[in-house]
């Protein structure tokens, strides 16, 4: 998250120091970033905590965030994606994997001055999450948002979904369409995904009310033990079943879908949900 200057609400000298520790200046435009005792408030996501430690962790957590966008020939969405992001994150904590695109998703990522990863050849969904993944955890990265680039998410559901886990209160938050404004959600989809949650709580122990949902964030610890090794869409399903197989604290965040004619033709469809499906069978039996 961009936190170069930030206004001011508390006269308490403690986050004053803080403030100059971590390098972050002291503004008064009213549309800056706010805090206070002890919570930080960005574009209206309170962040909350109970003494000056726990403010510092989530201060520290926010400046460490890192987001993966995984893209497949998304020319028609990817730059304007990005260029939400870019009003929130800081270009070089945005890592765009290019999972082997043909059209011209590399050329426009780039030119937007983000961390673009490309794959040679088409490895999938799972193969790009994984690729970002460890990136982002190789450079240090705290938290980990992942976000589709089909233009289907809101950057301000992002904060939302980030805030139990900046606030340490869980690992693994999943947005969930299916707890918030599913308007716009295909009834196919939605069917679909009933099923595949059932499914994948079968193998995990733990029912997520929207499994194949792409907008998560991941604290470093959780994403540190979670090894994918699936690299289509059954990445979504084996991320919960390593999750919570993991220990990880898994909570799920109502947030709205964005469903255009273009995003429709994306994700999962009936022949995936087999394939995830199976994919999963074979897992467990692999053990």
């Amino acid at each position: 998250m961009i936190l170069r200057e930030i206004k001011l609400l508390s006269d308490n000298p403690e986050i004053i120091n803080l403030l100059r520790r971590l390098g972050i200046k002291i503004g008064k435009d009213e549309g800056l970033p706010k805090i206070g005792e002890y919570f930080i408030e960005f574009q209206g996501i309170r962040y909350e905590g109970n003494s000056l430690i726990e403010l510092e962790n989530i201060l520290s957590n926010l400046l460490g965030t890192y987001v993966v966008v995984p893209a497949y020939n998304e020319e028609k969405t990817i730059g304007k994606v990005l260029d939400e992001l870019l009003a929130i994150f800081p270009r070089e904590r945005i890592i765009v994997v290019n999972d082997g695109s043909e059209d011209r998703t590399e050329e426009i990522a780039k030119s937007k001055g983000v961390r673009v990863l490309t794959h040679l050849i088409n490895r999938g969904l799972g193969g790009a999450l994984g690729t970002g993944i460890e990136y982002a955890i190789k450079k240090g990265a705290k938290i980990i948002v992942t976000f589709d680039a089909d233009g289907q998410h809101l950057v301000e559901d992002a904060l939302k979904v980030m805030k139990p886990v900046v606030e340490g209160k869980a690992e693994l938050a999943i947005g969930s369409r299916l707890k918030g404004d599913t308007s716009q959600m295909p009834f196919v989809k939605k069917i679909g995904n009933i099923g595949l949650d059932v499914i994948t709580a079968i193998f995990s122990g733990k029912y997520v009310s929207d499994t194949q949902s792409g907008l998560r964030a991941f604290s470093r610890s959780c994403a540190e033990r979670i090894k994918i090794t699936c690299d289509r869409y059954a990445v979504s399903s084996e991320i919960i079943v390593k999750a919570a197989k993991n220990k990880c604290r898994i909570v799920e965040v109502p947030i709205k879908a964005i469903y255009t004619e273009y995003s429709k033709k994306k994700g999962t469809n009936v022949l995936e949900g087999i394939k995830i499906a199976f994919n999963l069978f074979v897992e467990i039996f692999r053990k």
